[in-house]
């Protein structure tokens, strides 16, 4: 018998996994239907979970089948966060993307886990690239699949304003992908660009490019198609990092404190020159 309630975030996507218990080993049944929703939903959200790092790295691992052992003894633990030294992305907006979408094979699982969040500090919204294209007008539709998306890291800067993050690297990197992409473990098509790293459609001009770009993106961001998540302490959402975009309001260094452990499965096998950090 499944241990937890699995019920639906929103109609699209997204599930609130309820009562799940994480100290001991997962039993095969409710293993099974957490995959299941994960593979159908592109997110899950538990509340008030007591999780240490070597517990969410082995729960994202579970959910797309990876058993292998867990390496987190020789792993930093990474903090997105606005108050400590090294803490990831620490301020600025961070517009609809995937981490590592300008790579040929980004990972799987993208998860966050609220260590200290104060009131009034910046949610984090998710969008679903694959309820976005099974929804996309048939006009839209017949414009956009076929083509071929240009990815590339950083952040398309003409289309935010002066509050975004700016990583900065020495070398940019990028990858051409078809749109849709499918999705390598579930097989569905997704309407694979967004706003932060998709430069253009490689098959036409810039300016038409950008139009067709835009038009999507009313699409992919319009209010119904995306969920907004306030963050509590012990809070851990998890998502599909190909299937889903995630996006952040701005974090400012003297703000609410907002600090969230940041867990990937699989870890990739790629050296990426790290990004530093600045503010527009």
């Amino acid at each position: 018998m499944v241990s937890c309630q699995i019920r639906n975030l929103s109609a699209g996507f997204g599930a609130e996994v309820i009562g799940l218990e994480t100290t001991g080993e997962i039993d095969a049944e409710t293993r099974q239907a957490l995959r299941k929703a994960f593979d159908e939903r592109g997110a899950l959200l538990f509340r008030k979970l007591d999780i240490d790092f070597a517990g969410q790295d082995r729960l994202c691992r579970m959910l797309i089948g990876d058993e292998t052992p867990g390496s987190t003894e020789t792993r930093k633990e990474n903090h997105v966060s606005n108050k400590e030294d090294d803490g990831l992305a620490p301020s600025g907006r961070l517009m609809f993307h995937a981490d590592m979408m300008w790579h040929e094979k980004p990972f799987q699982v993208l998860s966050l886990y609220a260590i200290n969040v104060e009131p009034g500090s910046a949610t984090t919204s998710l969008t679903s690239t694959e309820y976005a294209w099974r929804t996309l007008p048939e006009d839209l539709r017949k414009r956009i699949e076929g083509k071929h998306a240009r990815h590339q890291t950083g952040q398309v800067y003409h289309r935010g304003g002066d509050d975004l993050l700016m990583p900065q690297r020495s070398v940019e990197q990028s990858t051409v992908k078809a749109i849709p992409e499918i999705h390598p473990r579930t097989g569905k098509p997704l309407l694979y660009v967004s706003q932060q790293m998709t430069h253009n459609i490689v098959e036409l001009p810039e300016d038409e490019s950008e139009e067709l770009l835009l038009k999507v993106f009313d699409h992919l961001y319009a209010p119904d198609m995306v969920y907004e998540h306030e963050w509590q302490n012990g809070d851990l959402l998890v998502f599909d990092n190909i299937a889903m975009q995630h996006a952040r309001g701005n974090v400012e260094r003297d703000g609410p404190t907002r600090t969230l452990r940041k867990v990937i499965a699989p870890i990739p096998n790629i050296k990426a020159e790290a990004p530093r950090y600045a503010k527009a």
